[in-house]
């Protein structure tokens, strides 16, 4: 199995006033095990995730952290594989996003879908109910925490 984390979960973690920190945060740790086989996301997630946490909690540090955390970076385990959008995945994105107008897809979100569509990615963790019908999904929430 293999699981797509998207910003929504990374964003929840790193904000404890967020509605979602405790699943999120129970979520995260149970991928961070193996426990939905390997982990990954990509450039635009990292990119929102950082964008927002800056926006929402109107700090640096948090930011950094939360980008650090999805990279890997210093006391944050690497097992989040960082994917990329090349040309050739933008251009199916913007197919997506345009096929799917009768969702609330953020073009973020319908990066991810083109990830899952195209790769060897089985589902996607997430809060947004946008992505069902469209791609497998685990909401964090049906997660328990140990």
């Amino acid at each position: 199995m293999s699981l797509l984390v998207d910003t929504g979960v990374f964003v929840a973690v790193q904000n404890e006033r967020d509605e979602h920190h405790e699943a999120a945060t129970n979520a995260l740790k149970a991928a961070l095990t193996g426990e939905f086989g390997t982990l990954y996301t990509n450039d635009y997630v990292y990119d929102e995730a950082v964008t927002l946490t800056r926006m929402r909690t109107g700090s640096h540090r948090e930011a950094r952290t939360v980008g650090d955390r999805i990279a890997g970076r210093g006391p944050f385990p690497d097992r989040i594989k960082m994917l990329f959008v090349s040309d050739d995945r933008f251009e199916q994105t913007v197919r997506v996003f345009d096929r799917y107008d009768d969702h609330d897809l953020s073009f973020t979100d319908a990066s991810l879908v083109v990830f899952v569509e195209n790769s060897d990615i089985d589902v996607v963790l997430s809060f947004d109910d946008d992505f069902d019908g469209l791609v497998d999904r685990i909401d964090p929430t049906m997660i328990s925490d140990g």
